[in-house]
This record gives C-alpha cells, sequence and structure tokens, in this order.
C-alpha cells in the first residue's frame, strides 16, 4: 500500500486578500510545522484540498470554520506481473471552510502575528487543519482542537502538543 499525504490547497476566492491570509497562515503552520506540510498552489488543477470562504457560516453565532479530511483509495493495477501484487494508493485530502466576514474584519492585523486579530485567525486556521489531518475536538481547554476559538487570546493554546501530534499524523505510512 502506498499512502500519500501531500496537502496542495487551493483557495477559492477572488478575493486577493484573501488568498494572501491563506499563505500568510499556510507560511506560519508550516514553519511551526518544522516542514513543508500544507502547499498553497493557484490552480485548482494543481490541488487536492481546498479551502472555502462562507458569508455567513457563523448563522448559529459560532461556527467560523468547518474542516473535514477525506481519504481515497485507487487500485494501481488489476494485473499481477511476476509475483508482484495489486498496490493500493490511500491519498489524504482536506476540505475547509471559513467565515468569510470573520477573516475579512481580522485581515488588516495579520502581518502582526502579535495581535488578537492574527492570533485568533491562526489558532482557527490550525483547528480546522486540524480536522483535516483527522484530529476532534479535544475536551482540553489548552488544546488547538477544543471546540472554541475566542477572538482574544484568554486562555494559553499548546501549540507545541497539536504539532507534535500533527508531525506523527504526517510521518505515519497506514
Amino acid at each position: 500500500m502506498v499512502t500519500v499525504k501531500d496537502f496542495r490547497i487551493y483557495a477559492e476566492t477572488q478575493d486577493p486578500d484573501l488568498q494572501n491570509a491563506i499563505k500568510i497562515l499556510a507560511k506560519r503552520y508550516n514553519k511551526d510545522m518544522g516542514s513543508q506540510a500544507l502547499t498553497i498552489v493557484d490552480q485548482p488543477e494543481d490541488s487536492n484540498s481546498r479551502i472555502r470562504f462562507v458569508r455567513g457560516l457563523h448563522n448559529d453565532g459560532h461556527k467560523l470554520g468547518l474542516g473535514k479530511w477525506i481519504t481515497t483509495k485507487k487500485q494501481q493495477s488489476t494485473l499481477t506481473l511476476k509475483g508482484e501484487k495489486n498496490t493500493e494508493t490511500v491519498a489524504y485530502a482536506m476540505e475547509i471552510e471559513f467565515d468569510q466576514e470573520n477573516f475579512e474584519t481580522k485581515l488588516a492585523a495579520l502581518e502582526n502575528s502579535g495581535s488578537d486579530e492574527a492570533q485568533h485567525l491562526y489558532h482557527l486556521f490550525c483547528h480546522e487543519i486540524g480536522h483535516g489531518l483527522q484530529m476532534e475536538h479535544s475536551p482540553e481547554h489548552a488544546n488547538v482542537m477544543y471546540p472554541t476559538i475566542p477572538d482574544k487570546p484568554i486562555r494559553y493554546v499548546d501549540y507545541k502538543a497539536y504539532f507534535s501530534r500533527a508531525r506523527s499524523f504526517l510521518s505515519k505510512s497506514h
């Protein structure tokens, strides 16, 4: 079995500020990950994952993002040649949605990574990418995967444990 965990993400928006925001967040994510975990691509045909911005996603007053993983399996060949067996490729991808208004109101401060707005967007980005990496919600307040993400950093967030878990997922072959 061949496992592919190559996240090439296309941001489905014509807004250059939103596209740039995703590039900034992915660059910070990769830096904190210590490797190129996410690649942002400019063309949908070059992607296997996507990010969309949805107006009114937070209709219930709480939803600022949605993330899910996608796993596909493909047989490489139906023939057996000289004792070689069929190989199966398991490919991972993700689909993420963000509340557009939430992003738009915080974009101006994104370059200042210490600002409340930038910290909020980064936490939200990591959280939804975490769902794309098969992470579920956690009951622990310090966990990046805790179900709520405040506008202002009012609690300690354990990014070290999160990235350790993300690296473990990406390094496993099954």
